[in-house]
C-alpha cells in the first residue's frame, strides 16, 4: 500500500498548487489558458446532453445509465492504476501488431508528459 501514500502526498502538492479551495488558478489541462469552466475548466453540456439522448444510451448499451464528467466511484476504483507499470501491455499490443497512441500535451499540468515521453523512450520492443 505504500503507492497509496505516494499518491496521497503528490495530491497534496498539486492541490496547493491548483488551489482548488476555490477553483483552479489555471487551466489544468492547458496551462496557458484560464479555467473558465470550474472546476474541470471545461463546459461538458454539450456531450452530457449527447450521452443521455435515449438512442444513444441504446447504442452504446449502458441503459439509462448516466455519464458525469468526474465519476467519484470510478475515480477511486482506478486510483491503484496510477502508479501501476503497465509498459508491458503496450510492448504486448505493439508486438501483436496493435497500432497505439501514448499522447500527453505538453501544456497539460495534470497529465506527466514527462514520465510518459520517458517511459515510452525507455520502452524496448522489436519496433
Amino acid at each position: 500500500m505504500a503507492w497509496l501514500f505516494a499518491e496521497e502526498f503528490c495530491q497534496l502538492g498539486t492541490q496547493s498548487i491548483m488551489n482548488f479551495a476555490n477553483s483552479p488558478n489555471f487551466n489544468i489541462y492547458d496551462i496557458r489558458k484560464k479555467c473558465t469552466f470550474p472546476p474541470l475548466c471545461y463546459d461538458f453540456s454539450p456531450i452530457e446532453n449527447f450521452l443521455s439522448r435515449p438512442e444513444v444510451l441504446r447504442a452504446i448499451g449502458v441503459g439509462d445509465r448516466k455519464w458525469k464528467a468526474c465519476n467519484m466511484t470510478v475515480h477511486i476504483h482506478l486510483l491503484a492504476d496510477k502508479i501501476r507499470d503497465l509498459s508491458g501491455n503496450v510492448k504486448y499490443l505493439l508486438e501483436s501488431g496493435t497500432k497505439v497512441l501514448i499522447y500527453s500535451g505538453d501544456r497539460d499540468f495534470i497529465c506527466n508528459w514527462r514520465g510518459g515521453e520517458a517511459w515510452t523512450n525507455n520502452l524496448h520492443w522489436h519496433g
